[in-house]
């Protein structure tokens, strides 16, 4: 078999949102990664915010991170995007004027406004996620007045919305790739996603890897679980969805395998013949 280049996205994928990984995904990927396969994280965290228990446990051939805006390869940075001031002060004027709560990530860093922590915190904690996941990822925001003066800003996520996506996407003129939050299906009563500049998603970054690499995309497998996966699912040779995965994810997959909480990277790893 060809070398084979496995793609994963971690939140409902690889970390479930109790923010643990099955052992038997572990045992999957160092299988792999012994038969040849060259595996990589495609994640909307930023770099700073992925698990660093994750990453000493396991060598990924790369990272795609923060929905493509940053593109690892080894510990090379072969693709970085960043937001401009002019950028940052569009979005968040209208995050502003429409009452919208969202934190910005950096490779290193999250910023927010106090609003952000008196607000959303509490609410993704009455939703229902786990605090461990909640404090692992936001426990180190840094508050500022203003995001506009940042120079390093990768993406921006918004919360407790009054708007669906495809209004914003409307709003926002097309100047940025804006999809529904990447970390699960709680229920906030209001709508909430992400966002990176125009053109910049996982699939892209997926595209950086091949060009960087010279392997073709028959040789390309993608795993996930939602909506901003739906991207790098439609772009590479083989697509899988979680067990747990939304309907539209699933309706799209060339394959569905178990849920996370039942061995599913394993048991897609083996039915794809990788170990």
């Amino acid at each position: 078999m060809n070398t084979k280049y496995i793609f994963l996205d971690i939140d409902g994928t690889l970390v479930g949102y109790d923010a643990k990984v099955p052992p038997s995904a572990m045992q999957a990927i160092h299988l792999a990664q012994s038969n040849g396969h060259r595996v990589f994280i495609a994640s909307g965290r930023a770099r700073g915010i992925i698990y660093p228990w994750l990453l000493r446990e396991i060598s990924f051939d790369g990272i795609i991170a923060a929905g493509g805006a940053q593109v690892m390869l080894g510990d090379t940075c072969i693709f970085e995007s960043v937001m401009s001031k002019d950028d940052l002060t569009f979005v968040t004027d209208y995050f502003h004027r429409e009452s919208i709560y969202f934190q910005a990530s950096a490779e290193n860093a999250m910023y927010a406004e106090q609003s952000f922590l008196d607000v959303v915190i509490p609410a993704m904690y009455q939703a229902g996620y786990a605090r461990k996941l909640v404090e692992d990822t936001y426990s180190g925001v840094i508050v500022l007045d203003t995001l506009i003066h940042q120079r390093n800003i990768e993406k921006i996520s918004y919360f407790l919305s009054p708007h669906r996506v495809e209004k914003i996407r409307e709003d926002l003129q097309g100047r940025f790739y804006v999809t529904d939050y990447s970390m699960g299906d709680k229920e906030l009563n209001t709508y909430f996603g992400e966002m990176n500049l125009a053109g910049v998603d996982k699939a892209s970054g997926i595209r950086c890897v091949l060009e960087a690499t010279g392997a073709g995309i028959e040789d390309t497998i993608a795993i996930g679980d939602s909506r901003n996966d739906s991207e790098m699912l439609a772009y590479v040779g083989t697509s899988v969805a979680m067990g747990n995965a939304t309907a539209p994810i699933k309706a799209m997959a060339d394959m569905v395998t178990t849920p996370i909480d039942e061995d599913g990277i394993y048991n897609a790893f083996l039915k794809l013949g990788l170990i």
